[in-house]
């Protein structure tokens, strides 16, 4: 873990897009994206312990920045832990390394909605909001979001920022999002394919998903971050 003296040089820019980049880049570089995150999967090892009093720290210097940690790492640990293995072994040492974003969906008071899935000849369509997501950066941002197919069966699937039909709107204005790059959005009859499903959602969520969220916005709270 960095050492405190290293959390106050964390990168400032008045520009939010160049400011997301540079806090991602950072935290990566530092090691933080890696952090309680076991040597076979790219990371560096250590325990949830280390990564929450590193996000705490952080956040006592630079709150956007852990905004970003705690939606990278999030993301991270989603596909550490998805049975679409080819995916998210594709994906995984871009998102530890820094350079591509792992965006997540803000939590809301109620469940999310599920995006409405469409069968075509060769993939789905699929259509509805998505709501608030942070770390939308513009180095590029994968999204795990729920969906619900034809027949009802739900799963998780994989969005890009790249894909023809997810709109963004503008970023948050409040200073509290500054770099953060949080925005709400939407897919629009956008094209996904059979291969960028993750997860059944009736396959039981993996306890270390939900523990990474809960260290981390703990830590973000304790260092009077809303989150």
């Amino acid at each position: 873990m960095p050492a405190d003296p290293v959390f106050a040089a964390v990168p400032v820019h008045l520009n939010p897009v160049i400011q997301g980049d540079l806090w991602l880049s950072w935290i990566a570089r530092e090691g933080l994206t890696a952090l309680a995150l076991p040597p076979e999967a790219g990371g560096q090892g250590g325990t949830l312990a280390e990564l929450g009093r590193a996000a705490r720290t952080l956040a006592r210097h630079a709150p956007g920045a852990a905004w970003v940690l705690w939606a990278q790492r999030l993301c991270i640990e989603q596909l550490h832990a998805a049975h679409n293995r080819a995916v998210a072994d594709y994906l995984l040492p871009d998102l530890i390394a820094g350079h591509r974003a792992g965006a997540c969906l803000l939590p809301t008071d109620s469940a999310p909605v599920p995006l409405a899935a469409r069968r075509l000849e060769r993939g789905w369509r699929l259509q509805g909001g998505l709501g608030l997501a942070a770390n939308l950066q513009w180095a590029g941002f994968v999204l795990v979001a729920p969906a619900c197919f034809e027949g009802g069966r739900r799963a998780r699937v994989l969005l890009s920022g790249d894909d023809d039909g997810l709109r963004r709107g503008p970023d948050r204005p409040e200073a509290d999002c500054h770099g953060t790059r949080t925005a709400e959005l939407q897919a629009q009859a956008l094209f996904f394919r059979d291969d960028e499903i993750l997860d059944a959602e009736d396959t039981p969520p993996d306890p270390r998903v939900t523990e990474v969220d809960r260290v981390l916005r703990a830590a973000l709270l304790d260092a009077g971050v809303p989150v």
